[in-house]
């Protein structure tokens, strides 16, 4: 038996036990998708050319995991194998993290007031690109964040502090700093490929 969902820790965790004799559970990730959910979102290549993350644990069979890799492998995604605390930091970063910054920014821009107009009807592609995964099932991602909470609170707090530093630039008019500051994000965003 395997799983889909985002967070590993809390499910594998819950499902390992009650698993009847002869059956195993590996927890998968796909890491594929859009901000659409449901079955009517699903399309035929999906999963190919996508990473899947495997979290066997010392309790996972190995013929079990070997069955669930192929699975996947089948569908087109690299499968990648990762324990079930190391998946549900880096999920945290790269992947609810961004969620929650999309959800607040959206939030922030839209309840703007000191304008007397609806600031969103004058959003362009960097903001509707940007803010994209805001339009996600709000239930799936409360779920997301309460069960991948201190990986998440983590991530806000470690993003917070560079967020800080950015508003601190901004502040002192340090062009040299936020040239800096910029082009070291622009480094690590271009080399994502």
């Amino acid at each position: 038996m395997t799983d889909g969902g985002s967070v590993k820790g809390e499910i594998v965790a819950s499902c390992e036990p009650l698993m009847p004799p002869g059956t195993f559970f590996v927890g998968g990730h796909p890491i594929a998708g859009t901000e659409k959910s449901g079955v009517e979102a699903a399309f035929a290549t999906l999963y190919q050319h996508r990473r899947c993350i495997l979290t066997p644990t010392e309790a996972t069979n190995p013929e079990a995991l070997a069955k669930v890799e192929r699975m996947w492998q089948i569908a087109g995604s690299d499968v990648v194998l990762m324990d079930t605390f190391k998946h549900d930091r880096v999920m945290g970063a790269v992947s609810h993290l961004p969620h929650m910054v999309a959800y607040s920014l959206v939030n922030a821009v839209g309840a703007y007031d000191r304008c007397d107009e609806n600031l969103l009807k004058y959003s362009a592609g960097g903001f509707r690109d940007f803010t994209r995964i805001a339009s996600s099932d709000p239930v799936m991602w409360r779920d997301i964040a309460v069960m991948n909470r201190d990986a998440l609170l983590e991530m806000m707090d470690f993003f917070a502090g560079w967020f800080a530093d950015l508003r601190r630039l901004v502040e002192s008019g340090d062009s040299r700093g936020l040239e800096q500051f910029f082009a070291s994000s622009k480094g690590y965003r271009d080399g994502i490929g």
